[in-house]
């Protein structure tokens, strides 16, 4: 009997280890690593010459704006002092004193160096012959008549036929893909400019 006891109490001995690792608890899952926060990165701040920042270049809105050249009285009147200029206009008749006195207006609202590269240009268109300094005024006369979207390709194109050679320009012109892009009379309006009227950014 006794033999009995000892073995049944060995043999629940050696069960115990097993019990035990079956009934253990788990450990409880190791919480999710938190992800690092991203932080946006900072903006950049703009250059010189871009949009918003200092410099030249940030005043420039885009391709040269095209302007009437003045005839000879108007341009001497561009040239004159303030204080000058009253006298004379004094002296015009009153008809024609307000109408020149808002052009003047307005040219004296431009900047400095806008005003010094628009008399270089019209120095520049003056010394072509009357018919050439016409055909200029006439062109920009065509271009003010047309809408915004059309105004801006032309100025665009203006601009990059101006930096190109007269080979290399002729060969853009003559191609199917100017001519489809422009009506005839956009067709004209830029290469007349582009000849006779020189871009004042290069």
């Amino acid at each position: 009997m006794n033999r009995l006891l000892n073995f049944a109490a060995s043999s629940l001995l050696a069960l115990v280890p097993v019990w035990c690792g079956q009934t253990k608890e788990p450990a409880p899952a190791k919480p999710p690593a938190k992800a690092p926060a991203v932080h946006p990165a900072a903006p950049k701040a703009p250059g010189r010459g871009a949009a918003g920042g200092g410099g030249r270049a940030s005043m420039k809105a885009g391709p040269p704006v095209f302007r009437q050249v003045p005839g000879a009285q108007m341009q001497r009147f561009l040239r004159l002092p303030p204080e000058e200029r009253d006298r004379a206009i004094d002296k015009m008749p009153i008809a024609a004193q307000e109408s020149i006195r808002k052009r003047l207006a307005a040219w004296d609202s431009l900047p400095a160096d806008e005003r010094e590269r628009q008399l270089k240009l019209y120095e520049t268109v003056s010394a072509l012959p009357k018919d050439k300094q016409d055909l200029v005024n006439e062109r920009i006369g065509e271009f003010q008549k047309l809408g915004p979207e059309r105004k801006l390709a032309i100025r665009r194109a203006y601009q990059f036929l101006s930096g190109k050679t007269e080979a290399a320009r002729q060969a853009i012109v003559d191609s199917p893909e100017f001519k489809e892009r422009f009506t005839p009379t956009e067709q004209r309006i830029v290469i007349d400019l582009v000849r006779y009227y020189p871009n004042p950014e290069m």
